[in-house]
């Protein structure tokens, strides 16, 4: 029996989607209800999306939060759990579960330019290709500004030295809009980490550690689904990540 990612895998049409699909795909996987397509182009499919969700909203830490109910559900049951061992899982800011279209392309936007504006300044593109590229619909950004990284090192990123989608989400492509997604307070506690798991929650997003993604499996049972559990050091720490398998998906 073919995994869901398998048959997302089929209907993906450009680079572009492949590349995000790679980066954003173990949402995929979920026990919830997964996004309709590798990105949305606007904000109607965001808004269309998640009214069709049950929507759970709760307190977590200092912020109310909304997930999709049984997404929130196993989330509420880890928080009660870390309590009992006299921990907490809190949200980490106020976006940290669901966001709206708006919310990625306001964090992509304030990369795009930053970006451009440095390369600007720094005479590696034009001001009239700068132009163009801002008057772009945010969708219509991605694809240039990923081939622009990619074929001529002028990135995005924070720190201006990587991929920006080392620091953000393409537009309508985060977890987030799907309402799967939540970033955790706690992040560095692995017994945090641990409890997460337990019901269902694991980062899926390399180099993002706060950021948990509600696929609502047994761990061992994930690699059934597509993915593939993949390590990384951060500060003399090991984190683990499950992405999609793409070897495998081929």
């Amino acid at each position: 029996m073919n995994s869901p990612l398998e048959a997302i895998k089929s209907l993906i049409t450009s680079a572009v989607e492949l590349r995000l699909f790679a980066e954003y795909g173990s949402v995929f996987a979920t026990s919830g209800t997964p996004p309709p397509a590798i990105i949305f182009r606007d904000s109607r499919e965001v808004e269309a999306f998640q009214a069709s969700l049950s929507v759970g909203r709760s307190q977590i830490g200092d912020y109310e939060i909304a997930l999709q109910g049984e997404a929130m559900d196993a989330l509420i049951r880890a928080a009660s759990e870390m309590n009992d061992r006299e921990g907490q899982i809190t949200a980490r800011a106020e976006d940290s579960g669901g966001r709206s279209y708006e919310d990625t392309v306001r964090l992509w936007t304030r990369n795009v330019t930053r970006g451009l504006d440095h390369w600007e300044r720094e005479g590696r593109i034009s001001p009239e290709r700068s132009r163009f590229i801002r008057d772009l619909e945010p969708v219509d950004q991605i694809p240039i500004i990923l081939e622009m990284e990619e074929s001529e090192q002028l990135y995005c990123g924070t720190f201006l030295n990587r991929s920006i989608l080392y620091s953000v989400a393409a537009p309508g492509a985060s977890q987030h809009l799907s309402l799967l997604a939540f970033d955790v307070a706690e992040y560095k506690d692995d017994v945090v980490e641990r409890v997460l798991n337990r019901y269902g929650w694991f980062r899926t997003v390399l180099n993002d550690l706060p950021h948990f993604t509600y696929l609502g499996h047994q761990e061992e049972a994930l690699p059934e689904f597509g993915l593939k559990l993949v390590s990384r050091e951060y500060d003399q720490r090991d984190y683990s990540f499950w992405i999609p398998d793409l070897d495998r998906l081929a």
